[in-house]
């Protein structure tokens, strides 16, 4: 992805997000016990830090990590603080996560900075209350891509050495997935239509053919399951260009005979309610109250 673009594509992403963050994002938040913000999970960028968030109950409590979306370039935990609660609410120590960025920081660092939280949760967790032995994987749109496809590498010592990480914790750890709009394989997803989606995969696994084929065959989740992968929740609408990746998706889940859960909006239900690429994020919005109230079910049935 040409770097000015790409740059340009940031600065109205962001001028968006400041305006999301005040009027649609972080509205009717849950009460938490505890918010710790900005905790260092490494120390060479800024973008590497994360907040907690503590439930109220009786620990130990399961970790969630969250990553959120924002086609690998883009948005910030910040805009996540609702989300956030929402699910500590359920019970969890939820890390909201912040990652490097497109298209400074290109394929694998995202993964390495996934791995770093990770492994930070399996050490220090139990400060707040948490279990590291019980973790659950989220995110939203290339949040879900990167926690679905690292889910993946924890069971693929190919795969550890393709992104240069450890593997921060056994992949028997990671007991679910909660995976919203995601893009599940990096080729097909070139051709679902989604605004900018060629450019804006190129800025993350790279421009030249060659590199991105072999990039994608590595970071396609799709391409990585068997029947020992986590149990899934997978929630889309079809009125969002990524909806085919995750209803391709399913079938991949369906033959490797993993468990999951499907929570597939159509437009015709009720045609009035926004259902477009982000709808969690819609603090008010009907989808997003129907699809935490699904999570929790799913994530209730982990236990």
């Amino acid at each position: 992805m040409n770097n000015a673009l790409a740059y340009l594509y940031k600065l109205m992403s962001g001028l968006f997000e400041i305006f999301g963050r005040l009027y649609l994002f972080n509205w009717f938040s849950p009460p938490v016990k505890e918010v710790v913000r900005n905790v260092s999970y490494a120390h060479d960028n800024r973008k590497q830090a994360m907040d907690i968030y503590v439930p109220y109950g009786e620990p130990p409590f399961p970790v969630m990590v969250y990553i959120h979306g924002g086609a690998f370039h883009v948005m910030d935990k910040r805009s996540y603080k609702r989300i956030a609660r929402s699910f500590a609410s359920m019970g969890y120590v939820v890390i909201n996560l912040n990652y490097r960025l497109a298209p400074r920081f290109k394929f694998p660092a995202a993964f390495q900075d996934i791995d770093m939280a990770v492994a930070w949760a399996r050490d220090s967790a139990v400060r707040y209350g948490g279990d590291a032995s019980r973790m659950v994987l989220a995110g939203d749109s290339a949040g879900a891509t990167l926690s679905s496809m690292y889910a993946a590498a924890l069971r693929s010592p190919r795969l550890l050495e393709a992104f240069s990480i450890d593997g921060a914790v056994p992949p028997e750890t990671i007991k679910g997935l909660l995976l919203f709009y995601g893009g599940y394989d990096m080729e097909t997803i070139r051709d679902t239509g989604f605004p900018m989606i060629k450019r804006l995969c190129e800025g993350f696994y790279g421009e030249e053919p060659q590199v991105y084929s072999a990039r994608a065959e590595m970071a396609s989740t799709a391409r990585h399951i068997d029947s020992g992968y986590p149990p899934a929740f997978l929630a889309s609408s079809d009125t969002d260009h990524l909806h085919t990746e995750s209803v391709a998706f399913d079938l991949v889940l369906t033959e490797a005979g993993v468990p999951h859960t499907n929570l597939f909006f159509r437009k015709k239900d009720n045609p009035i309610a926004y259902k477009g690429h982000g709808f969690l994020s819609i603090s008010f919005g009907k989808l997003a109250r129907i699809s935490f109230a699904e999570a929790r079910k799913f994530l209730e049935s982990l236990e």
